[in-house]
């Protein structure tokens, strides 16, 4: 089943969504399935891959080999955005405008993050909106 009958979601995942989700078993974790499974269009970029990359050797005590393997899954389920246009809305937050960077180019519909602090207050960026986990499966996936 799609998001949408007409048009198919286009949904960036932040580096701390795909972390859980990839990680945890749980709700947050039918986010990644949902991918895998073709349920809507997820999108990443470079920074969005190598930060991921990082917590899953520093956080997660990964291999290297490991948490490349692991991003060559996230890879082969996503679409690989290249960011053209720099974005300064989150000062003091260069990482976090990486993500809207990413959502631009991507033409997302939604951003789901988990960053309570700096993205999801934004509620939208350029007619993106933000959600949280929870919002996102709540909003357009109310059945998992």
């Amino acid at each position: 089943m799609k998001a949408a009958a007409s048009k198919r979601l286009r949904v960036v995942l932040d580096t701390n969504v795909l972390v859980s989700a990839l990680g945890f078993k749980g709700r947050i974790r039918k986010i990644w399935d949902m991918v895998e499974q073709d349920e809507f269009d997820g999108f990443v970029s470079p920074f969005i891959l190598a930060e991921l990359e990082r917590n899953l050797i520093e956080q997660a005590d990964l291999s290297t080999s490991a948490a490349s393997a692991v991003i060559d899954v996230v890879k082969s389920f996503t679409h690989v955005v290249n960011p053209q246009t720099t974005i300064s809305v989150i000062p003091n937050n260069n990482p976090d405008n990486r993500i809207l960077e990413c959502a631009v180019e991507a033409r997302a519909d939604l951003i789901v993050t988990g960053n309570m602090k700096d993205i999801r207050p934004l509620g939208s960026f350029q007619g993106i909106e933000i959600l949280t986990p929870r919002e996102f499966l709540d909003k357009y996936f109310p059945t998992t």
